[in-house]
């Protein structure tokens, strides 16, 4: 067995990490970027955390261009791994598809295809570009995982679990995020800036009586009492999983919801209304043709080097409210990650570790042939239970709190 990992940021960073943690089972590990050098910082890393299980298997990087098909073909068919694990930006996720259904080998990635935020890429298509594949799949005879991170990925499994375990009908689903983490930073993003900032500016798509409501972003605010961290106000957003869970888990509404500090806010404002969250080209006077995004994800800090001293704790988890025996019932199915924890393991910050893991407990139930199927799959089409037993001995353990059954308290912003 090998995988082949697609992608050296901070949250391949982690898988890899975790790949070698597990390479018993694994096999051999490549990692591959179009910067190499990436890709050795990583291994070095591994190689001085002690984190390679069985230090007979391989553990080599190349270089590839992620964009180019027939380049990501030629190295699938040179490593012959069992599985392509994509960790790069969502933009290539239909590339790596192809290049797995012409190679014949398994996926599975994190993210979505898509931006979120730009026309025929938002929630209610966020998933056409990937579930086209759906059939080339099957008869090819290999398998596609989708979403197997934490939001989209962890917070579906918690969704599915509920949906088999703890109720009988479900009114709501809320997907709840807020990292209470302290970076030392004024402004900063936890992974890559480009898809970070695009996502977050785009308006939020959530599914209410069985239609689509389309709201700009930050006009929904509601307070949340997370375990360990406290209350703190999430902003309707749209994500990923809210495409996915309304098409496998039946419920009246679905939302995603974000924490942002009002300091972030007021960067990001600022930002967004001078321009410098644009993808779009500009031309400066010199004739110089730039994007604005670029030349601010250039200025802001490496996620991974925010690791370093990043102290506090996430939480990110499901809020499912319905009936069960008849009777009103509310949960919230969650995990707590700890910046520091994620550091002594694998030297980097949580918000990667919450990401990175997931990817390898899915990754691990495949090769074990748990979650094995011919076809594409989204995480929450798949069995909750082996991946909720197997995700706290890979590092991340999780939780059922019972709340008062009651609807949430929505502020309507301007």
């Amino acid at each position: 067995m090998s995988i082949l990992q697609i992608g050296a940021g901070g949250v391949g960073w982690v898988i890899a990490h975790k790949a070698a943690q597990n390479n018993d089972i694994l096999g051999d590990i490549t990692i591959a970027s179009r910067t190499i050098s990436k890709c050795e910082k990583i291994i070095d890393s591994i190689k001085g955390r002690n984190n390679l299980k069985d230090p007979a298997r391989k553990l080599e990087a190349r270089a590839v261009d992620a964009d180019d098909v027939a380049a990501l073909v030629a190295l699938i068919k040179e490593v012959k791994p069992g599985l392509v694990i994509n960790a790069g930006p969502p933009w290539i996720n239909v590339t790596v598809m192809e290049a797995c259904y012409q190679a014949r080998v398994s996926y599975l990635d994190t993210s979505v295809a898509v931006d979120l935020c730009s026309e025929g890429q938002q929630v209610p298509e966020a998933y056409d570009p990937q579930w086209a594949f759906r059939e080339k799949f099957e008869a090819a005879g290999i398998t596609g995982i989708l979403g197997a991170g934490f939001d989209p990925g962890v917070v579906s499994v918690f969704a599915a679990y509920a949906n088999k375990h703890l109720f009988d009908e479900i009114d709501t689903i809320d997907v709840m995020d807020v990292n209470a983490g302290d970076h030392g930073k004024k402004f900063a993003t936890n992974f890559d800036p480009e898809t970070n900032m695009l996502e977050i500016q785009g308006d939020s798509f959530f599914w209410e009586n069985d239609e689509w409501k389309q709201v700009p972003c930050h006009t929904r605010m509601m307070e949340f009492d997370f375990p360990l961290v406290g209350s703190h106000k999430v902003y309707s957003m749209a994500h990923d999983e809210v495409r996915s869970l309304k098409e496998f888990i039946p419920a009246k509404r679905i939302e995603f919801w974000m924490g942002f500090g009002d300091r972030y806010l007021n960067y990001f404002n600022c930002m967004r209304d001078i321009g410098l969250l644009s993808p779009d080209p500009v031309t400066l006077q010199d004739g110089t043709v730039v994007e604005p995004l670029k030349v601010l994800k250039a200025l802001l800090p490496d996620p991974t080097s925010l690791a370093p001293g990043y102290t506090g704790k996430t939480c990110i988890g499901t809020w499912v409210q319905g009936k069960k025996d008849g009777k009103p019932r509310s949960v919230f199915v969650y995990n707590n990650a700890d910046h520091e924890v994620a550091y002594e393991d694998v030297e980097h910050q949580a918000i990667a570790y919450t990401t990175g893991v997931p990817a390898i407990t899915a990754a691990l139930l495949y090769f074990q042939g748990d979650w094995k199927g011919h076809g594409v799959f989204n995480i929450e089409q798949l069995d909750p239970d082996p991946f909720l037993e197997l995700m706290p001995r890979i590092g991340l353990d999780w939780g059922v709190e019972e709340l008062e059954a009651k609807a949430p308290h929505i502020n309507i912003l301007k």
